[in-house]
């Protein structure tokens, strides 16, 4: 996966222990001072199906916009803040409260923010009008509508003001504008003025220069963002590498800044002896890997069949064998306030082929069946091998299965989400609250459930949760809707949250991201003098 798909921070995290010491590599990310100036080179697995936040909710497409466009809040970034803060701090809103009763949210917008000087915006400032229109468009067409559905209305009292109208109190109102989805995007884009597939013109760090689908997309900085004297590079280059191995040797031989693509410690010990110069980091990714059932196709209507499904994939063998570590995950992933512990996601959905073979029977499949799974080449080699694994574990059960490999645009934008397949298995969104997995996934009509699931009982869990204004009690029904989707509904399989490495240029500093899509901590980053990044043949 490109680094903009696939966050990693310094060590300094929330959720894992590791030394950076200790691995191997240099560690100099926070020595010396920014030097401004430089092109960070980064690959892609897969490019963006369009650069329209509205249509797309691939990751693709929103970690392309994300250096573009702003949010009114975002997750705080430092290299004082561990990965996976909750602390948020303003972006285009510089504050924001709530009524008492939890029903009016004013949003206080940051002035003299201006867009990108590219037309037809031409540099004009951010004002309240861009919020309303971008709030417009979503309920009218955006795939994250499903974000602000708990919002009745929104009105622009003045120029840098936003308040908007709640049917119910939902106190976590805050991290959906923080989350991957909600950019705040010009009355010109949502107007129609121009092309949004093609074209992303926001109040972001960098603005895109050039994209050849498929190939390569140029971002050069954007003088007049708001923070002063940021983002310290000049540009950034993403250029579409498949291979896992082309990837590493660019980074060996500094073509490219940084790879996210090498995941085993040998392969990432044997860069590094080619190449003593590189910084490593492992963090836990917020983004699952999941197998996933279409309860409109036979024979997964059946809950026992999915049943089965989950008690024949040994997890805990792919984690050991595939990924540098990893955490066994439920419906909410262990990240997450509102999850299962691990040992209790084991406990009730444990690895059992035996038992697996008797569901299989009882749902009159004695023998098992043949099916296709749907898998895709653009979240890398690694999650191939993990589809295979599962594959492998299905055989032993007598579920016979062939993988269907698709380029990721045809993958995600057809076939998982027009829901013309019946077995499939990725990587899922790194939400980074519970309602965000449970409304847009596991909700009859939400936004997210390309699964068919439709279970009145678990719409009204889901609901009553997200209303609960105590953080412990929503926290505790967040686990009992859990464990009712591990008993009652058995879909999607969030199978683990995994670690994954980084290798970085040694050279490269200032890396601190958080794992939400739009990488806004690139602000901070910076490289030496004689980084290759500073050289014009770069």
């Amino acid at each position: 996966m490109s680094l903009l798909l696939l966050p990693a921070c310094s060590g300094k995290s929330a959720n894992d222990n590791t030394d950076p010491n200790k691995l191997p590599g240099v560690n100099n990310n926070d020595v010396g001072t920014p030097v401004p100036g430089g092109i960070y080179r980064l690959a892609a697995v897969a490019d963006a199906p369009s650069l329209d936040p509205l249509k797309e909710s691939s990751v693709a497409t929103h970690a392309a916009v994300g250096l573009v466009y702003s949010k009114l809040i975002d997750y705080k970034i430092g290299p004082d803040v561990p990965f996976g803060t909750n602390d948020l701090e303003g972006d285009l809103a510089t504050s924001w409260d709530t009524s008492t009763d939890g029903l009016t949210w004013t949003f206080h917008l940051r002035q003299g923010v201006k867009f990108q000087n590219i037309d037809p915006v031409n540099g004009r400032e951010f004002t309240s009008a861009d919020v309303i229109c971008t709030m417009d468009a979503i309920k009218a067409r955006g795939q994250q509508r499903g974000d602000i559905s708990m919002i009745n209305t929104w009105t622009a009292p003045d120029k840098y003001t936003v308040t908007m109208k709640l049917g119910a109190p939902y106190p976590d109102l805050a991290y959906k504008f923080a989350g991957n989805f909600l950019w705040m995007l010009p009355c010109e884009g949502t107007q129609e003025k121009f092309d949004l597939l093609t074209k992303a013109i926001g109040t972001g760090p960098f603005r895109i220069t050039k994209w050849v689908k498929d190939r390569e997309r140029v971002y050069a900085k954007n003088p007049n963002y708001y923070v002063p004297g940021k983002p310290y590079m000049d540009g950034i280059d993403v250029v579409v590498i498949p291979d896992t191995t082309a990837q590493a040797a660019a980074l060996r031989t500094k073509k490219l800044d940084a790879v996210a693509t090498v995941q085993d410690l040998a392969s990432v010990q044997a860069l590094v002896k080619s190449n003593p110069n590189i910084f490593v980091t492992k963090e836990m990714q917020y983004a699952p890997f999941m197998v996933y059932m279409n309860q409109a196709v036979k024979p997964f209507d059946d809950l026992r069949v999915r049943q089965a499904v989950s008690m024949a994939i040994d997890r805990e063998g792919m984690i050991a064998n595939l990924r540098p570590g990893g955490k066994i995950s439920g419906p909410v992933t262990p990240l997450v306030t509102g999850a299962l512990a691990p040992d209790e996601v084991k406990s009730l959905q444990p690895f059992d082929p035996a038992k697996a073979k008797q569901l299989l029977a009882a749902a009159g499949v004695p023998n098992g069946f043949e099916v296709k799974m749907l898998v895709t080449n653009g979240y890398g080699d690694t999650v191939l091998r993990e589809a295979q694994w599962v594959q492998q574990d299905l055989q032993k059960v007598g579920i016979k299965v062939t993988l269907d490999t698709q380029d990721y645009v045809t993958y995600f934008t057809k076939s998982f989400a027009g829901k013309e397949y019946a077995l499939g298995a990725g990587l899922q969104t790194p939400w980074l609250t519970a309602d965000d997995m449970l409304v847009s996934q596991y909700y009859s009509k939400g936004t997210r459930n390309w699964f068919n699931i439709n279970d009145p009982a678990l719409d009204k869990m889901i609901f009553d949760a997200r209303s609960q204004t105590d953080a412990t009690k929503r926290a505790t029904a967040d686990k009992d809707i859990s464990r009712y989707i591990i008993k009652n509904v058995s879909n999607p399989l969030n199978l683990y949250l995994y670690e994954a490495f980084v290798l970085y240029g040694g050279y490269m500093h200032g890396i601190h991201p958080q794992p939400e899509y739009g990488s806004r901590h690139l602000i901070n980053v910076w490289m030496d003098k004689d980084a290759p990044g500073r050289s014009p043949s770069s």
